[in-house]
């Protein structure tokens, strides 16, 4: 509806009826707010939603919203002028409250209109914050955020934070789970399927797949019925000669799978069975316990299978490292390497958690090699699977980021990006990995802007397909926190390690080194915020996490050291901030075994330390020494060590 007291162009979308949802009470399946401006867009959504068929297989599955409908109608569409009094109309505030979900198009008109933020926050105080999705059609989520960045936000207030107890908008960030139309984001096609997977209850993946099926479905007919010309013009003798070709190699990929499914269901069962009850309690026995003695068996019974061998391998070690006991994992892979070799590419994924754990080992040279094993057993040529090149270029650029190797990480990024559009269905989840991976990459070399547009894709991806309290939505709002603070937001990076700490405390143990890292930088940006008495406890609760978690010097804890440092010495302690810097180096040295960049960064931190304390003469020493360290490690041309060497001429 047209605001004639000062938004001009604002209205809803949706048509008369009502529906059942899992409560008993009838509703509207989605009431769409926008601004007039955005009526093309808002005419095409509602048109897609509502003649959108769902797939017979998911028609009747059990959701939280109820079992999926074979369609989702209505839409609340109303064209009837929104009268410019200081309030919504009661109709208006009947169908917002009949609605299961609110849809809002986000645009930089939207985002100011007066009428949508209204709606967002009646329909809020009936529903709450979570069935609330967006649309963007042009501007940047959250830019308002940034100094000047208000012309370009898309995302209204009311969108952008949760309610408070009062009904009023509290500073707790909403993140609503949101489809791009923007250029080089979703398209159309995924972003009609983001919020299709929202209003349904369904996982978007399942939807993406159902897809693609329907698409190759059509082309099987199509390129059928040219084939049964072609075979009526040149005989049928070709096309029952083909028919019997593709019947036997289908029969022996089936014989090939069920010996395969049969000989990993008998070594599960096996497994188990490994469990004596007349000399252990079978209630004792732990996940750990069955992990070690599956890739014993592993080793000895299926020495003769490599595939299915690399295979167990593969889902063992992904366990393992989830576990943190990534060493225990290396020394089970590292006796099996000459079974993960003979098995060719089906040894690749046993190969990409073995380089993943001696990663967590602070063992990147190993690691690395370890990818170019990977790459070298899946082949080269065109019949290598995309999908497994594109795990294999993540994981590279992945163990580049923690060599500090920026320009050649970011490389492995997007060729993993490459090979991942290049799967028929687009696997969600690793793109998103790689987009995090990616964004990390780009917040190092001092691209922020860029590393935050790529975080904040992952972690949409990440929310679309797995909802929003998992442990990869978590390490996503990390992400996001670690970009915010090296760019200076520490209010948003302070937001967004909280909604980060939220998820990891709720999902890992205190002695997970994921957690760790984020209570590490939730200790780094109260340091950066002068909160000092806060950071010291929480960094040295990072570093007690950390202990327990590796049970070794390593150099996550080193890195957590200097920032312990860096607080005690602006709480006024200079012999606990120096004692810190020591054992921090002790970490480097045994954790990397080698000169590292962060050899370079904590001398620089010291010197920077020193020099409050009037140390004058110690502290350019030892900032000299950094510099020569960086410039050795990273370069010269480094972000960096420019930045580095700017705060030592400071001194």
């Amino acid at each position: 509806m047209d605001d004639a007291a000062g938004d001009p162009g604002h209205h809803h979308s949706g048509v008369a009826g009502h529906l059942t949802d899992a409560a008993g009470q009838r509703r509207y399946r989605a009431f769409i707010s926008y601004s007039h401006k955005d009526t093309p867009t808002v005419a095409w959504l509602h048109r897609a939603i509502e003649t959108y068929p769902i797939p017979r297989k998911l028609i009747g599955s059990p959701t939280p919203l109820g079992p999926v409908p074979r369609r989702l109608t209505p839409i609340f569409r109303d064209r009837d002028e929104l009268h410019a009094s200081g309030n919504l109309g009661a109709e208006l505030h009947a169908a917002l409250t009949d609605a299961l979900f609110l849809i809002v198009i986000c645009s930089t008109v939207s985002a100011h209109s007066r009428w949508v933020g209204e709606e967002i926050l009646a329909f809020k105080r009936v529903h709450g914050d979570d069935r609330v999705l967006a649309l963007i059609v042009d501007g940047e989520p959250y830019d308002s955020d940034r100094p000047g960045g208000a012309d370009l936000e898309c995302f209204p207030a009311a969108l952008r934070y949760r309610l408070g107890p009062d009904g009023g908008l509290s500073d707790i960030p909403a993140e609503p789970i949101a489809a791009d139309l923007r250029r080089g984001k979703d398209g159309r096609r995924l972003a009609k399927l983001k919020l299709i997977a929202g209003l349904s209850g369904l996982r978007l993946d399942d939807l993406v797949q159902r897809e693609a099926q329907r698409r190759a479905q059509r082309m099987t007919i199509i390129a059928g019925a040219s084939f049964a010309g072609m075979v009526m013009a040149g005989g049928l003798a070709l096309y029952a000669n083909a028919q019997r070709i593709e019947a036997e190699r289908q029969r022996m990929i089936a014989e090939r799978e069920t010996a395969t499914a049969r000989a990993a269901s008998d070594y599960l069962i096996g497994t188990y069975k490994l469990i004596n009850p007349a000399t252990e309690n079978p209630r004792s026995i732990s996940a750990l316990t069955l992990l070690g003695r599956g890739a014993d068996r592993a080793r000895v019974e299926l020495s003769g299978q490599p595939a299915i061998h690399a295979r167990l391998l593969q889902a063992l070690g992904e366990a393992y490292n989830n576990l943190g006991l990534s060493k225990d994992f290396t020394a089970v892979a590292e006796q099996s390497m000459p079974a993960i070799r003979r098995a060719g590419p089906e040894g690749a994924e046993a190969l990409l958690q073995l380089s993943s754990a001696y990663l967590i080992e602070d063992r990147s040279d190993d690691a690395l090699k370890t990818v170019g094993l990977a790459e070298t057993a899946l082949g080269s040529g065109s019949g290598v699977d995309p999908f497994l090149s594109g795990e294999v270029a993540a994981q590279r650029a992945f163990v580049l980021y923690n060599r500090s190797e920026l320009k050649r990480g970011l490389v492995a990024a997007d060729k993993a990006l490459a090979n991942y559009r290049r799967v028929p269905n687009p696997p969600l989840e690793s793109i998103a990995k790689v987009l995090s991976r990616k964004g990390l990459l780009l917040s190092d070399d001092g691209q922020f802007e860029a590393a935050e547009s790529s975080l904040r894709e992952a972690l949409a991806v990440y929310r679309s397909v797995l909802g929003d309290k998992t442990l990869k939505v978590g390490q996503a709002w990390y992400a996001l926190a670690l970009n915010e603070q090296a760019a200076g937001n520490l209010a948003v990076a302070d937001r967004s390690i909280r909604q980060a700490l939220a998820i990891d405390r709720a999902v890992l143990d205190d002695s997970n080194r994921l957690l760790a890292d984020a209570i590490s930088a939730q200790g780094q940006i109260y340091q950066s915020e002068h909160k000092f008495d806060a950071a010291a406890a929480t960094l040295n609760e990072a570093i007690r996490v950390y202990r327990r978690a590796f049970g070794r010097p390593n150099s996550q804890i080193g890195i957590t050291l200097v920032y312990l440092a860096l607080a005690e010495s602006d709480r006024g302690h200079l012999d606990l901030a120096l004692a810190d810097l020591d054992e921090a180096k002790h970490n480097y040295d045994v954790g990397y075994g080698k000169l590292h960049p962060n050899h370079g960064d904590l001398l620089v931190n010291r010197a920077t330390i020193l020099a409050k304390y009037g140390r004058r003469g110690k502290a350019l020493a030892d900032c000299a020494a950094g510099i020569r360290i960086l410039n050795q490690t990273l370069g010269a041309d480094s972000g960096f060590t420019k930045s580095s060497a700017q705060t030592c001429a400071k001194l």
